[in-house]
């Protein structure tokens, strides 16, 4: 469980990190973040990070440790591929004034697709390897259709891509 004060210093260093990147749409995506609850979401009703503040404490856990595993990545791209991947998250679930946890039904299937959406409607200029490592960061999942396999299969390639891939995953199962 995080204190009021950890969820605060969470969103101080997720701000500052994306106040960093000098990119258009960025302020609509701070906008974003605060409007949305992000600081406050869980980052899964029943897995890993479900607690208050988990999905900033998750994200801000994916960025250091992509950070780790390749120092690189070009800044901008890490800083927004990992701590903008679970987007989607912060609408979908939410406390309500008891504290009891709720899920919105949500119509774009798969949360990397979603997250991507919400970044496009944000403004954010993401670059090809940017938007293919926030949409299949997953990994696992499959391309539903033959149309979508080749941007699978290049992001795969990608080394933004296997960094938060592969941080999501080592976060995930820490809960850190």
């Amino acid at each position: 469980m995080l204190t009021p004060d950890q969820i605060q210093s969470l969103r101080q260093e997720i701000v500052t990190l994306l106040s960093s990147v000098d990119r258009p749409g960025i302020d609509k995506v701070l906008k974003y973040l605060d409007e949305s609850g992000f600081y406050q979401a869980p980052s899964s009703p029943t897995c890993h990070h479900n607690w208050p503040g988990g999905l900033a404490q998750h994200s801000l856990g994916v960025y250091h440790r992509a950070k780790e595993l390749d120092g690189t990545l070009p800044t901008d791209s890490l800083i927004i591929a990992a701590l903008l991947h679970d987007l989607c998250k912060a609408r979908k679930f939410y406390y309500d004034a008891n504290g009891k946890l709720h899920g919105r039904t949500i119509h774009i299937k798969g949360h990397g697709l979603r997250s991507v959406k919400l970044l496009e409607q944000c403004d954010l200029q993401l670059t090809e390897e940017e938007r293919r490592a926030i949409r299949w960061h997953m990994g696992e999942h499959k391309a539903k259709d033959e149309q979508e396999a080749p941007d699978l299969e290049t992001a795969r390639t990608e080394a933004l891509w296997h960094a938060v891939h592969k941080a999501d995953g080592l976060n995930a199962k820490s809960n850190d």
